[in-house]
């Protein structure tokens, strides 16, 4: 009877231990997501703790054939950018993220490692295009396997855009309009976390109306970006759409249905992407995925997201505040 493969913590392991790994097939894990608020019921690690819970639900799917492969876990990674303008976000910028995790993907191919699966739960685009950024620098200067897992299924479950109707629409107890705006903090996250960490939940989210950009935008009068829901027309519709993001949370601290989560949803939603993310994974460990297709529908775009300048100029031009962005 075959075992589910458990993920080593890097931090607990003795030069011994860590002396009789195979390097060559191992996999290392790594969470990089932001510490950045959550509503007023969610933990501010949020993301680090769903990207590291789905890292971990992926092992469970993986086949039969990489069982006999050591999987490693390094300690989450909260360099990240674009998170929630309040207090409470730890704020780094675009480059900060590209530069540790380079750094990271080039020791560990020197020592040997030749497959690194980056794991993430934040969905900002200049966020996920930096870990791709770097992930692509170092498979390219250093031939490792190093992926944006995250980036992966955007492309595999929503082709670029925030909605997740199609994929968790059918799960029992899940109510497809609840879904629409549903980006952060909402029902999703809210469950997920409800079956990852119920302790870290504050019991209030019960009684959390729903909101949303769109509606807000209708309370305040504001014009609505086409595109809202994550197909802009344009690149111009694109800024306006996040301008009138980063407007939202400036007032709003969560997007979505957070009263309807529970932690039954979250598991099953926790089942459903990891998976979906098993299959991915074990299709990059095959060699049968090719390193093109290991990119978000947004990497064409990185030299504008991730570009210093092009950073300080959308920043200024998007209205984010100082520390944040």
């Amino acid at each position: 009877m075959s075992t589910t493969p458990r993920a080593l913590r890097w931090e607990t392991l003795t030069k011994t231990q860590f002396d009789a790994i195979d390097r060559e097939s191992a996999v290392v894990f790594v969470t990089c997501s932001p510490m950045e608020v959550h509503g007023p019921h969610l933990p501010l690690g949020a993301d680090c703790l769903e990207g590291e819970g789905l890292a971990e639900r992926a092992l469970r799917f993986l086949p039969e054939r990489h069982g006999s492969r050591t999987f490693l876990k390094l300690p989450l990674v909260w360099a990240a950018t674009d998170g929630v303008p309040q207090p409470g976000t730890i704020a780094f910028r675009p480059r900060t993220t590209i530069a540790f995790l380079e750094d990271m993907g080039r020791s560990l191919a020197i020592q040997g490692f030749r497959n690194v699966m980056v794991s993430n739960f934040h969905g900002s685009p200049r966020h996920f295009l930096a870990i791709e950024k770097a992930c692509q620098r170092v498979h390219r200067r250093h031939g490792l396997k190093m992926v944006s897992v995250f980036s992966l299924m955007i492309s595999r479950l929503t082709n670029g855009t925030a909605n997740l109707d199609d994929v968790l629409g059918s799960i029992p107890g899940v109510h497809k309009p609840d879904l629409d705006g549903d980006t952060h903090g909402g029902l999703v996250e809210t469950s997920q976390l409800l079956a990852l960490h119920p302790a870290l939940v504050d019991p209030e989210y019960k009684s959390l109306p729903r909101r949303t950009v769109e509606r807000w935008l209708d309370e305040t009068g504001r014009e609505k970006p086409r595109g809202l829901r994550g197909k802009p027309a344009s690149i111009a519709e694109m800024v306006r759409g996040f301008k009138a993001g980063v407007h939202y949370f400036a007032a709003e601290s969560y997007a979505g249905a957070p009263a309807g989560a529970s932690a039954e949803i979250g598991e099953q939603i926790l089942d459903t992407l990891a998976s979906r993310t098993a299959d991915a994974i074990s299709e990059i460990l095959d060699g049968t995925l090719p390193p093109s297709q290991w990119h978000s529908p947004f990497w064409k775009l990185r030299h504008i997201f991730v570009n210093p300048l092009a950073v300080r100029f959308f920043n200024w031009l998007i209205g984010v505040p100082r520390g944040v962005g």
